[in-house]
């Protein structure tokens, strides 16, 4: 891996070998695997500064966790990071994750990583990263506490609420059902679950641990076969995404295309859903704008102006 992929790294940490009472030094005895591909990490320079972490129980002869880092590149594309073997979801695994994680596949600061609200990860959070919990997670511990499914979809579409009011409104009402219900919410930071909180937009709007999700699912056909092969599995699939993904980049590079197409799409979107408001510059050092909106003749509305303080 290391000789054709130069760069990458991996960590294989093993205990001694006992024979009843006798160490056999012959022998080793596997404990944790950790391991990441160096154009994965170089991607990352390049993405948003957002990880989300899951694990995924593996069957068959060779039991334990793998815990899987995934994020997003610049077209919206699945990318996965790194890939941990451990023995379970406990404080020493996710610790030796998170750590590895952020001296071997990035220096940045301030990344935001999502996960489930599993009490290892909270524990094992590391300083200067901002920790959200998954949305969906939190409506089903949610449900497997106060057994409410119609509360809980309810719950999943309060996380989503961008604007503060309608946040507030919507939460009174969620919390009037039962005083359990107030209780059990108002227990959980809302920073932590709820887009409104999300106040320096450090989500780039992830509410969940989807992406984390789709790389285990792809991984599924894995789950049951020896370390080794489970290893050549993910560099394979790696391939793939780089083989893919690197040529249609290098062609829409030769057709002259200077963004992405998602980032095209949703500009594209944003005009067609705007078409009669003209912004322009007003005061770019604070952060205000001027937005006019076109008069219509046949209606005889517009022509107003606005000034737009974005940080207000």
């Amino acid at each position: 891996m290391k000789e054709i992929a130069p760069g990458s790294f991996y960590d294989l940490c093993h205990d001694e070998f006992f024979v009843g009472n006798h160490c056999d030094h012959g022998y080793r005895q596997f404990h944790r695997l950790f391991w990441t591909f160096k154009p994965c990490c170089d991607v990352f320079n390049f993405c948003k500064p957002l990880i989300q972490v899951d694990g995924t129980h593996l069957y068959g002869k060779y039991r334990g966790t793998l815990l899987i880092a995934t994020t997003q590149d610049g077209n919206n594309n699945v990318l996965p990071l790194a890939f941990t073997m451990v023995e379970g979801e406990t404080l020493l695994a996710w610790s030796w994750f998170l750590s590895h994680l952020l001296l071997h596949v990035t220096n940045k600061e301030g990344i935001c990583l999502i996960s489930d609200r599993h009490r290892s990860i909270k524990s094992a959070i590391l300083p200067n990263t901002y920790h959200k919990y998954c949305t969906r997670h939190i409506a089903s511990n949610f449900n497997t506490q106060l057994k409410d499914v119609k509360l809980k979809q309810k719950l999943v579409k309060l996380g989503y609420i961008p604007c503060k009011h309608i946040f507030y409104r919507n939460l009174q009402k969620f919390c009037e059902s039962s005083p359990d219900v107030e209780r059990w919410i108002g227990g959980i930071s809302k920073d932590k679950w709820s887009m409104t909180y999300d106040a320096d937009g450090r989500r780039y709007g992830h509410m969940t641990t989807n992406l984390s999700e789709c790389v285990n699912k792809n991984l599924k056909d894995c789950k049951n076969l020896p370390i080794t092969a489970l290893v050549r599995s993910t560099y394979t699939r790696c391939v793939e995404y780089f083989s893919n993904y690197g040529s249609r980049a290098l062609a829409d590079v030769s057709s002259g295309k200077v963004f992405v197409s998602k980032l095209v799409e949703a500009l594209q979107k944003n005009q067609e859903e705007a078409p009669s408001h003209q912004v322009c510059r007003y005061d770019i050092q604070s952060s205000k704008f001027e937005v006019e909106e076109t008069f219509d003749p046949i209606t005889q509305t517009g022509g107003i102006k606005w000034v737009v303080n974005l940080k207000e």
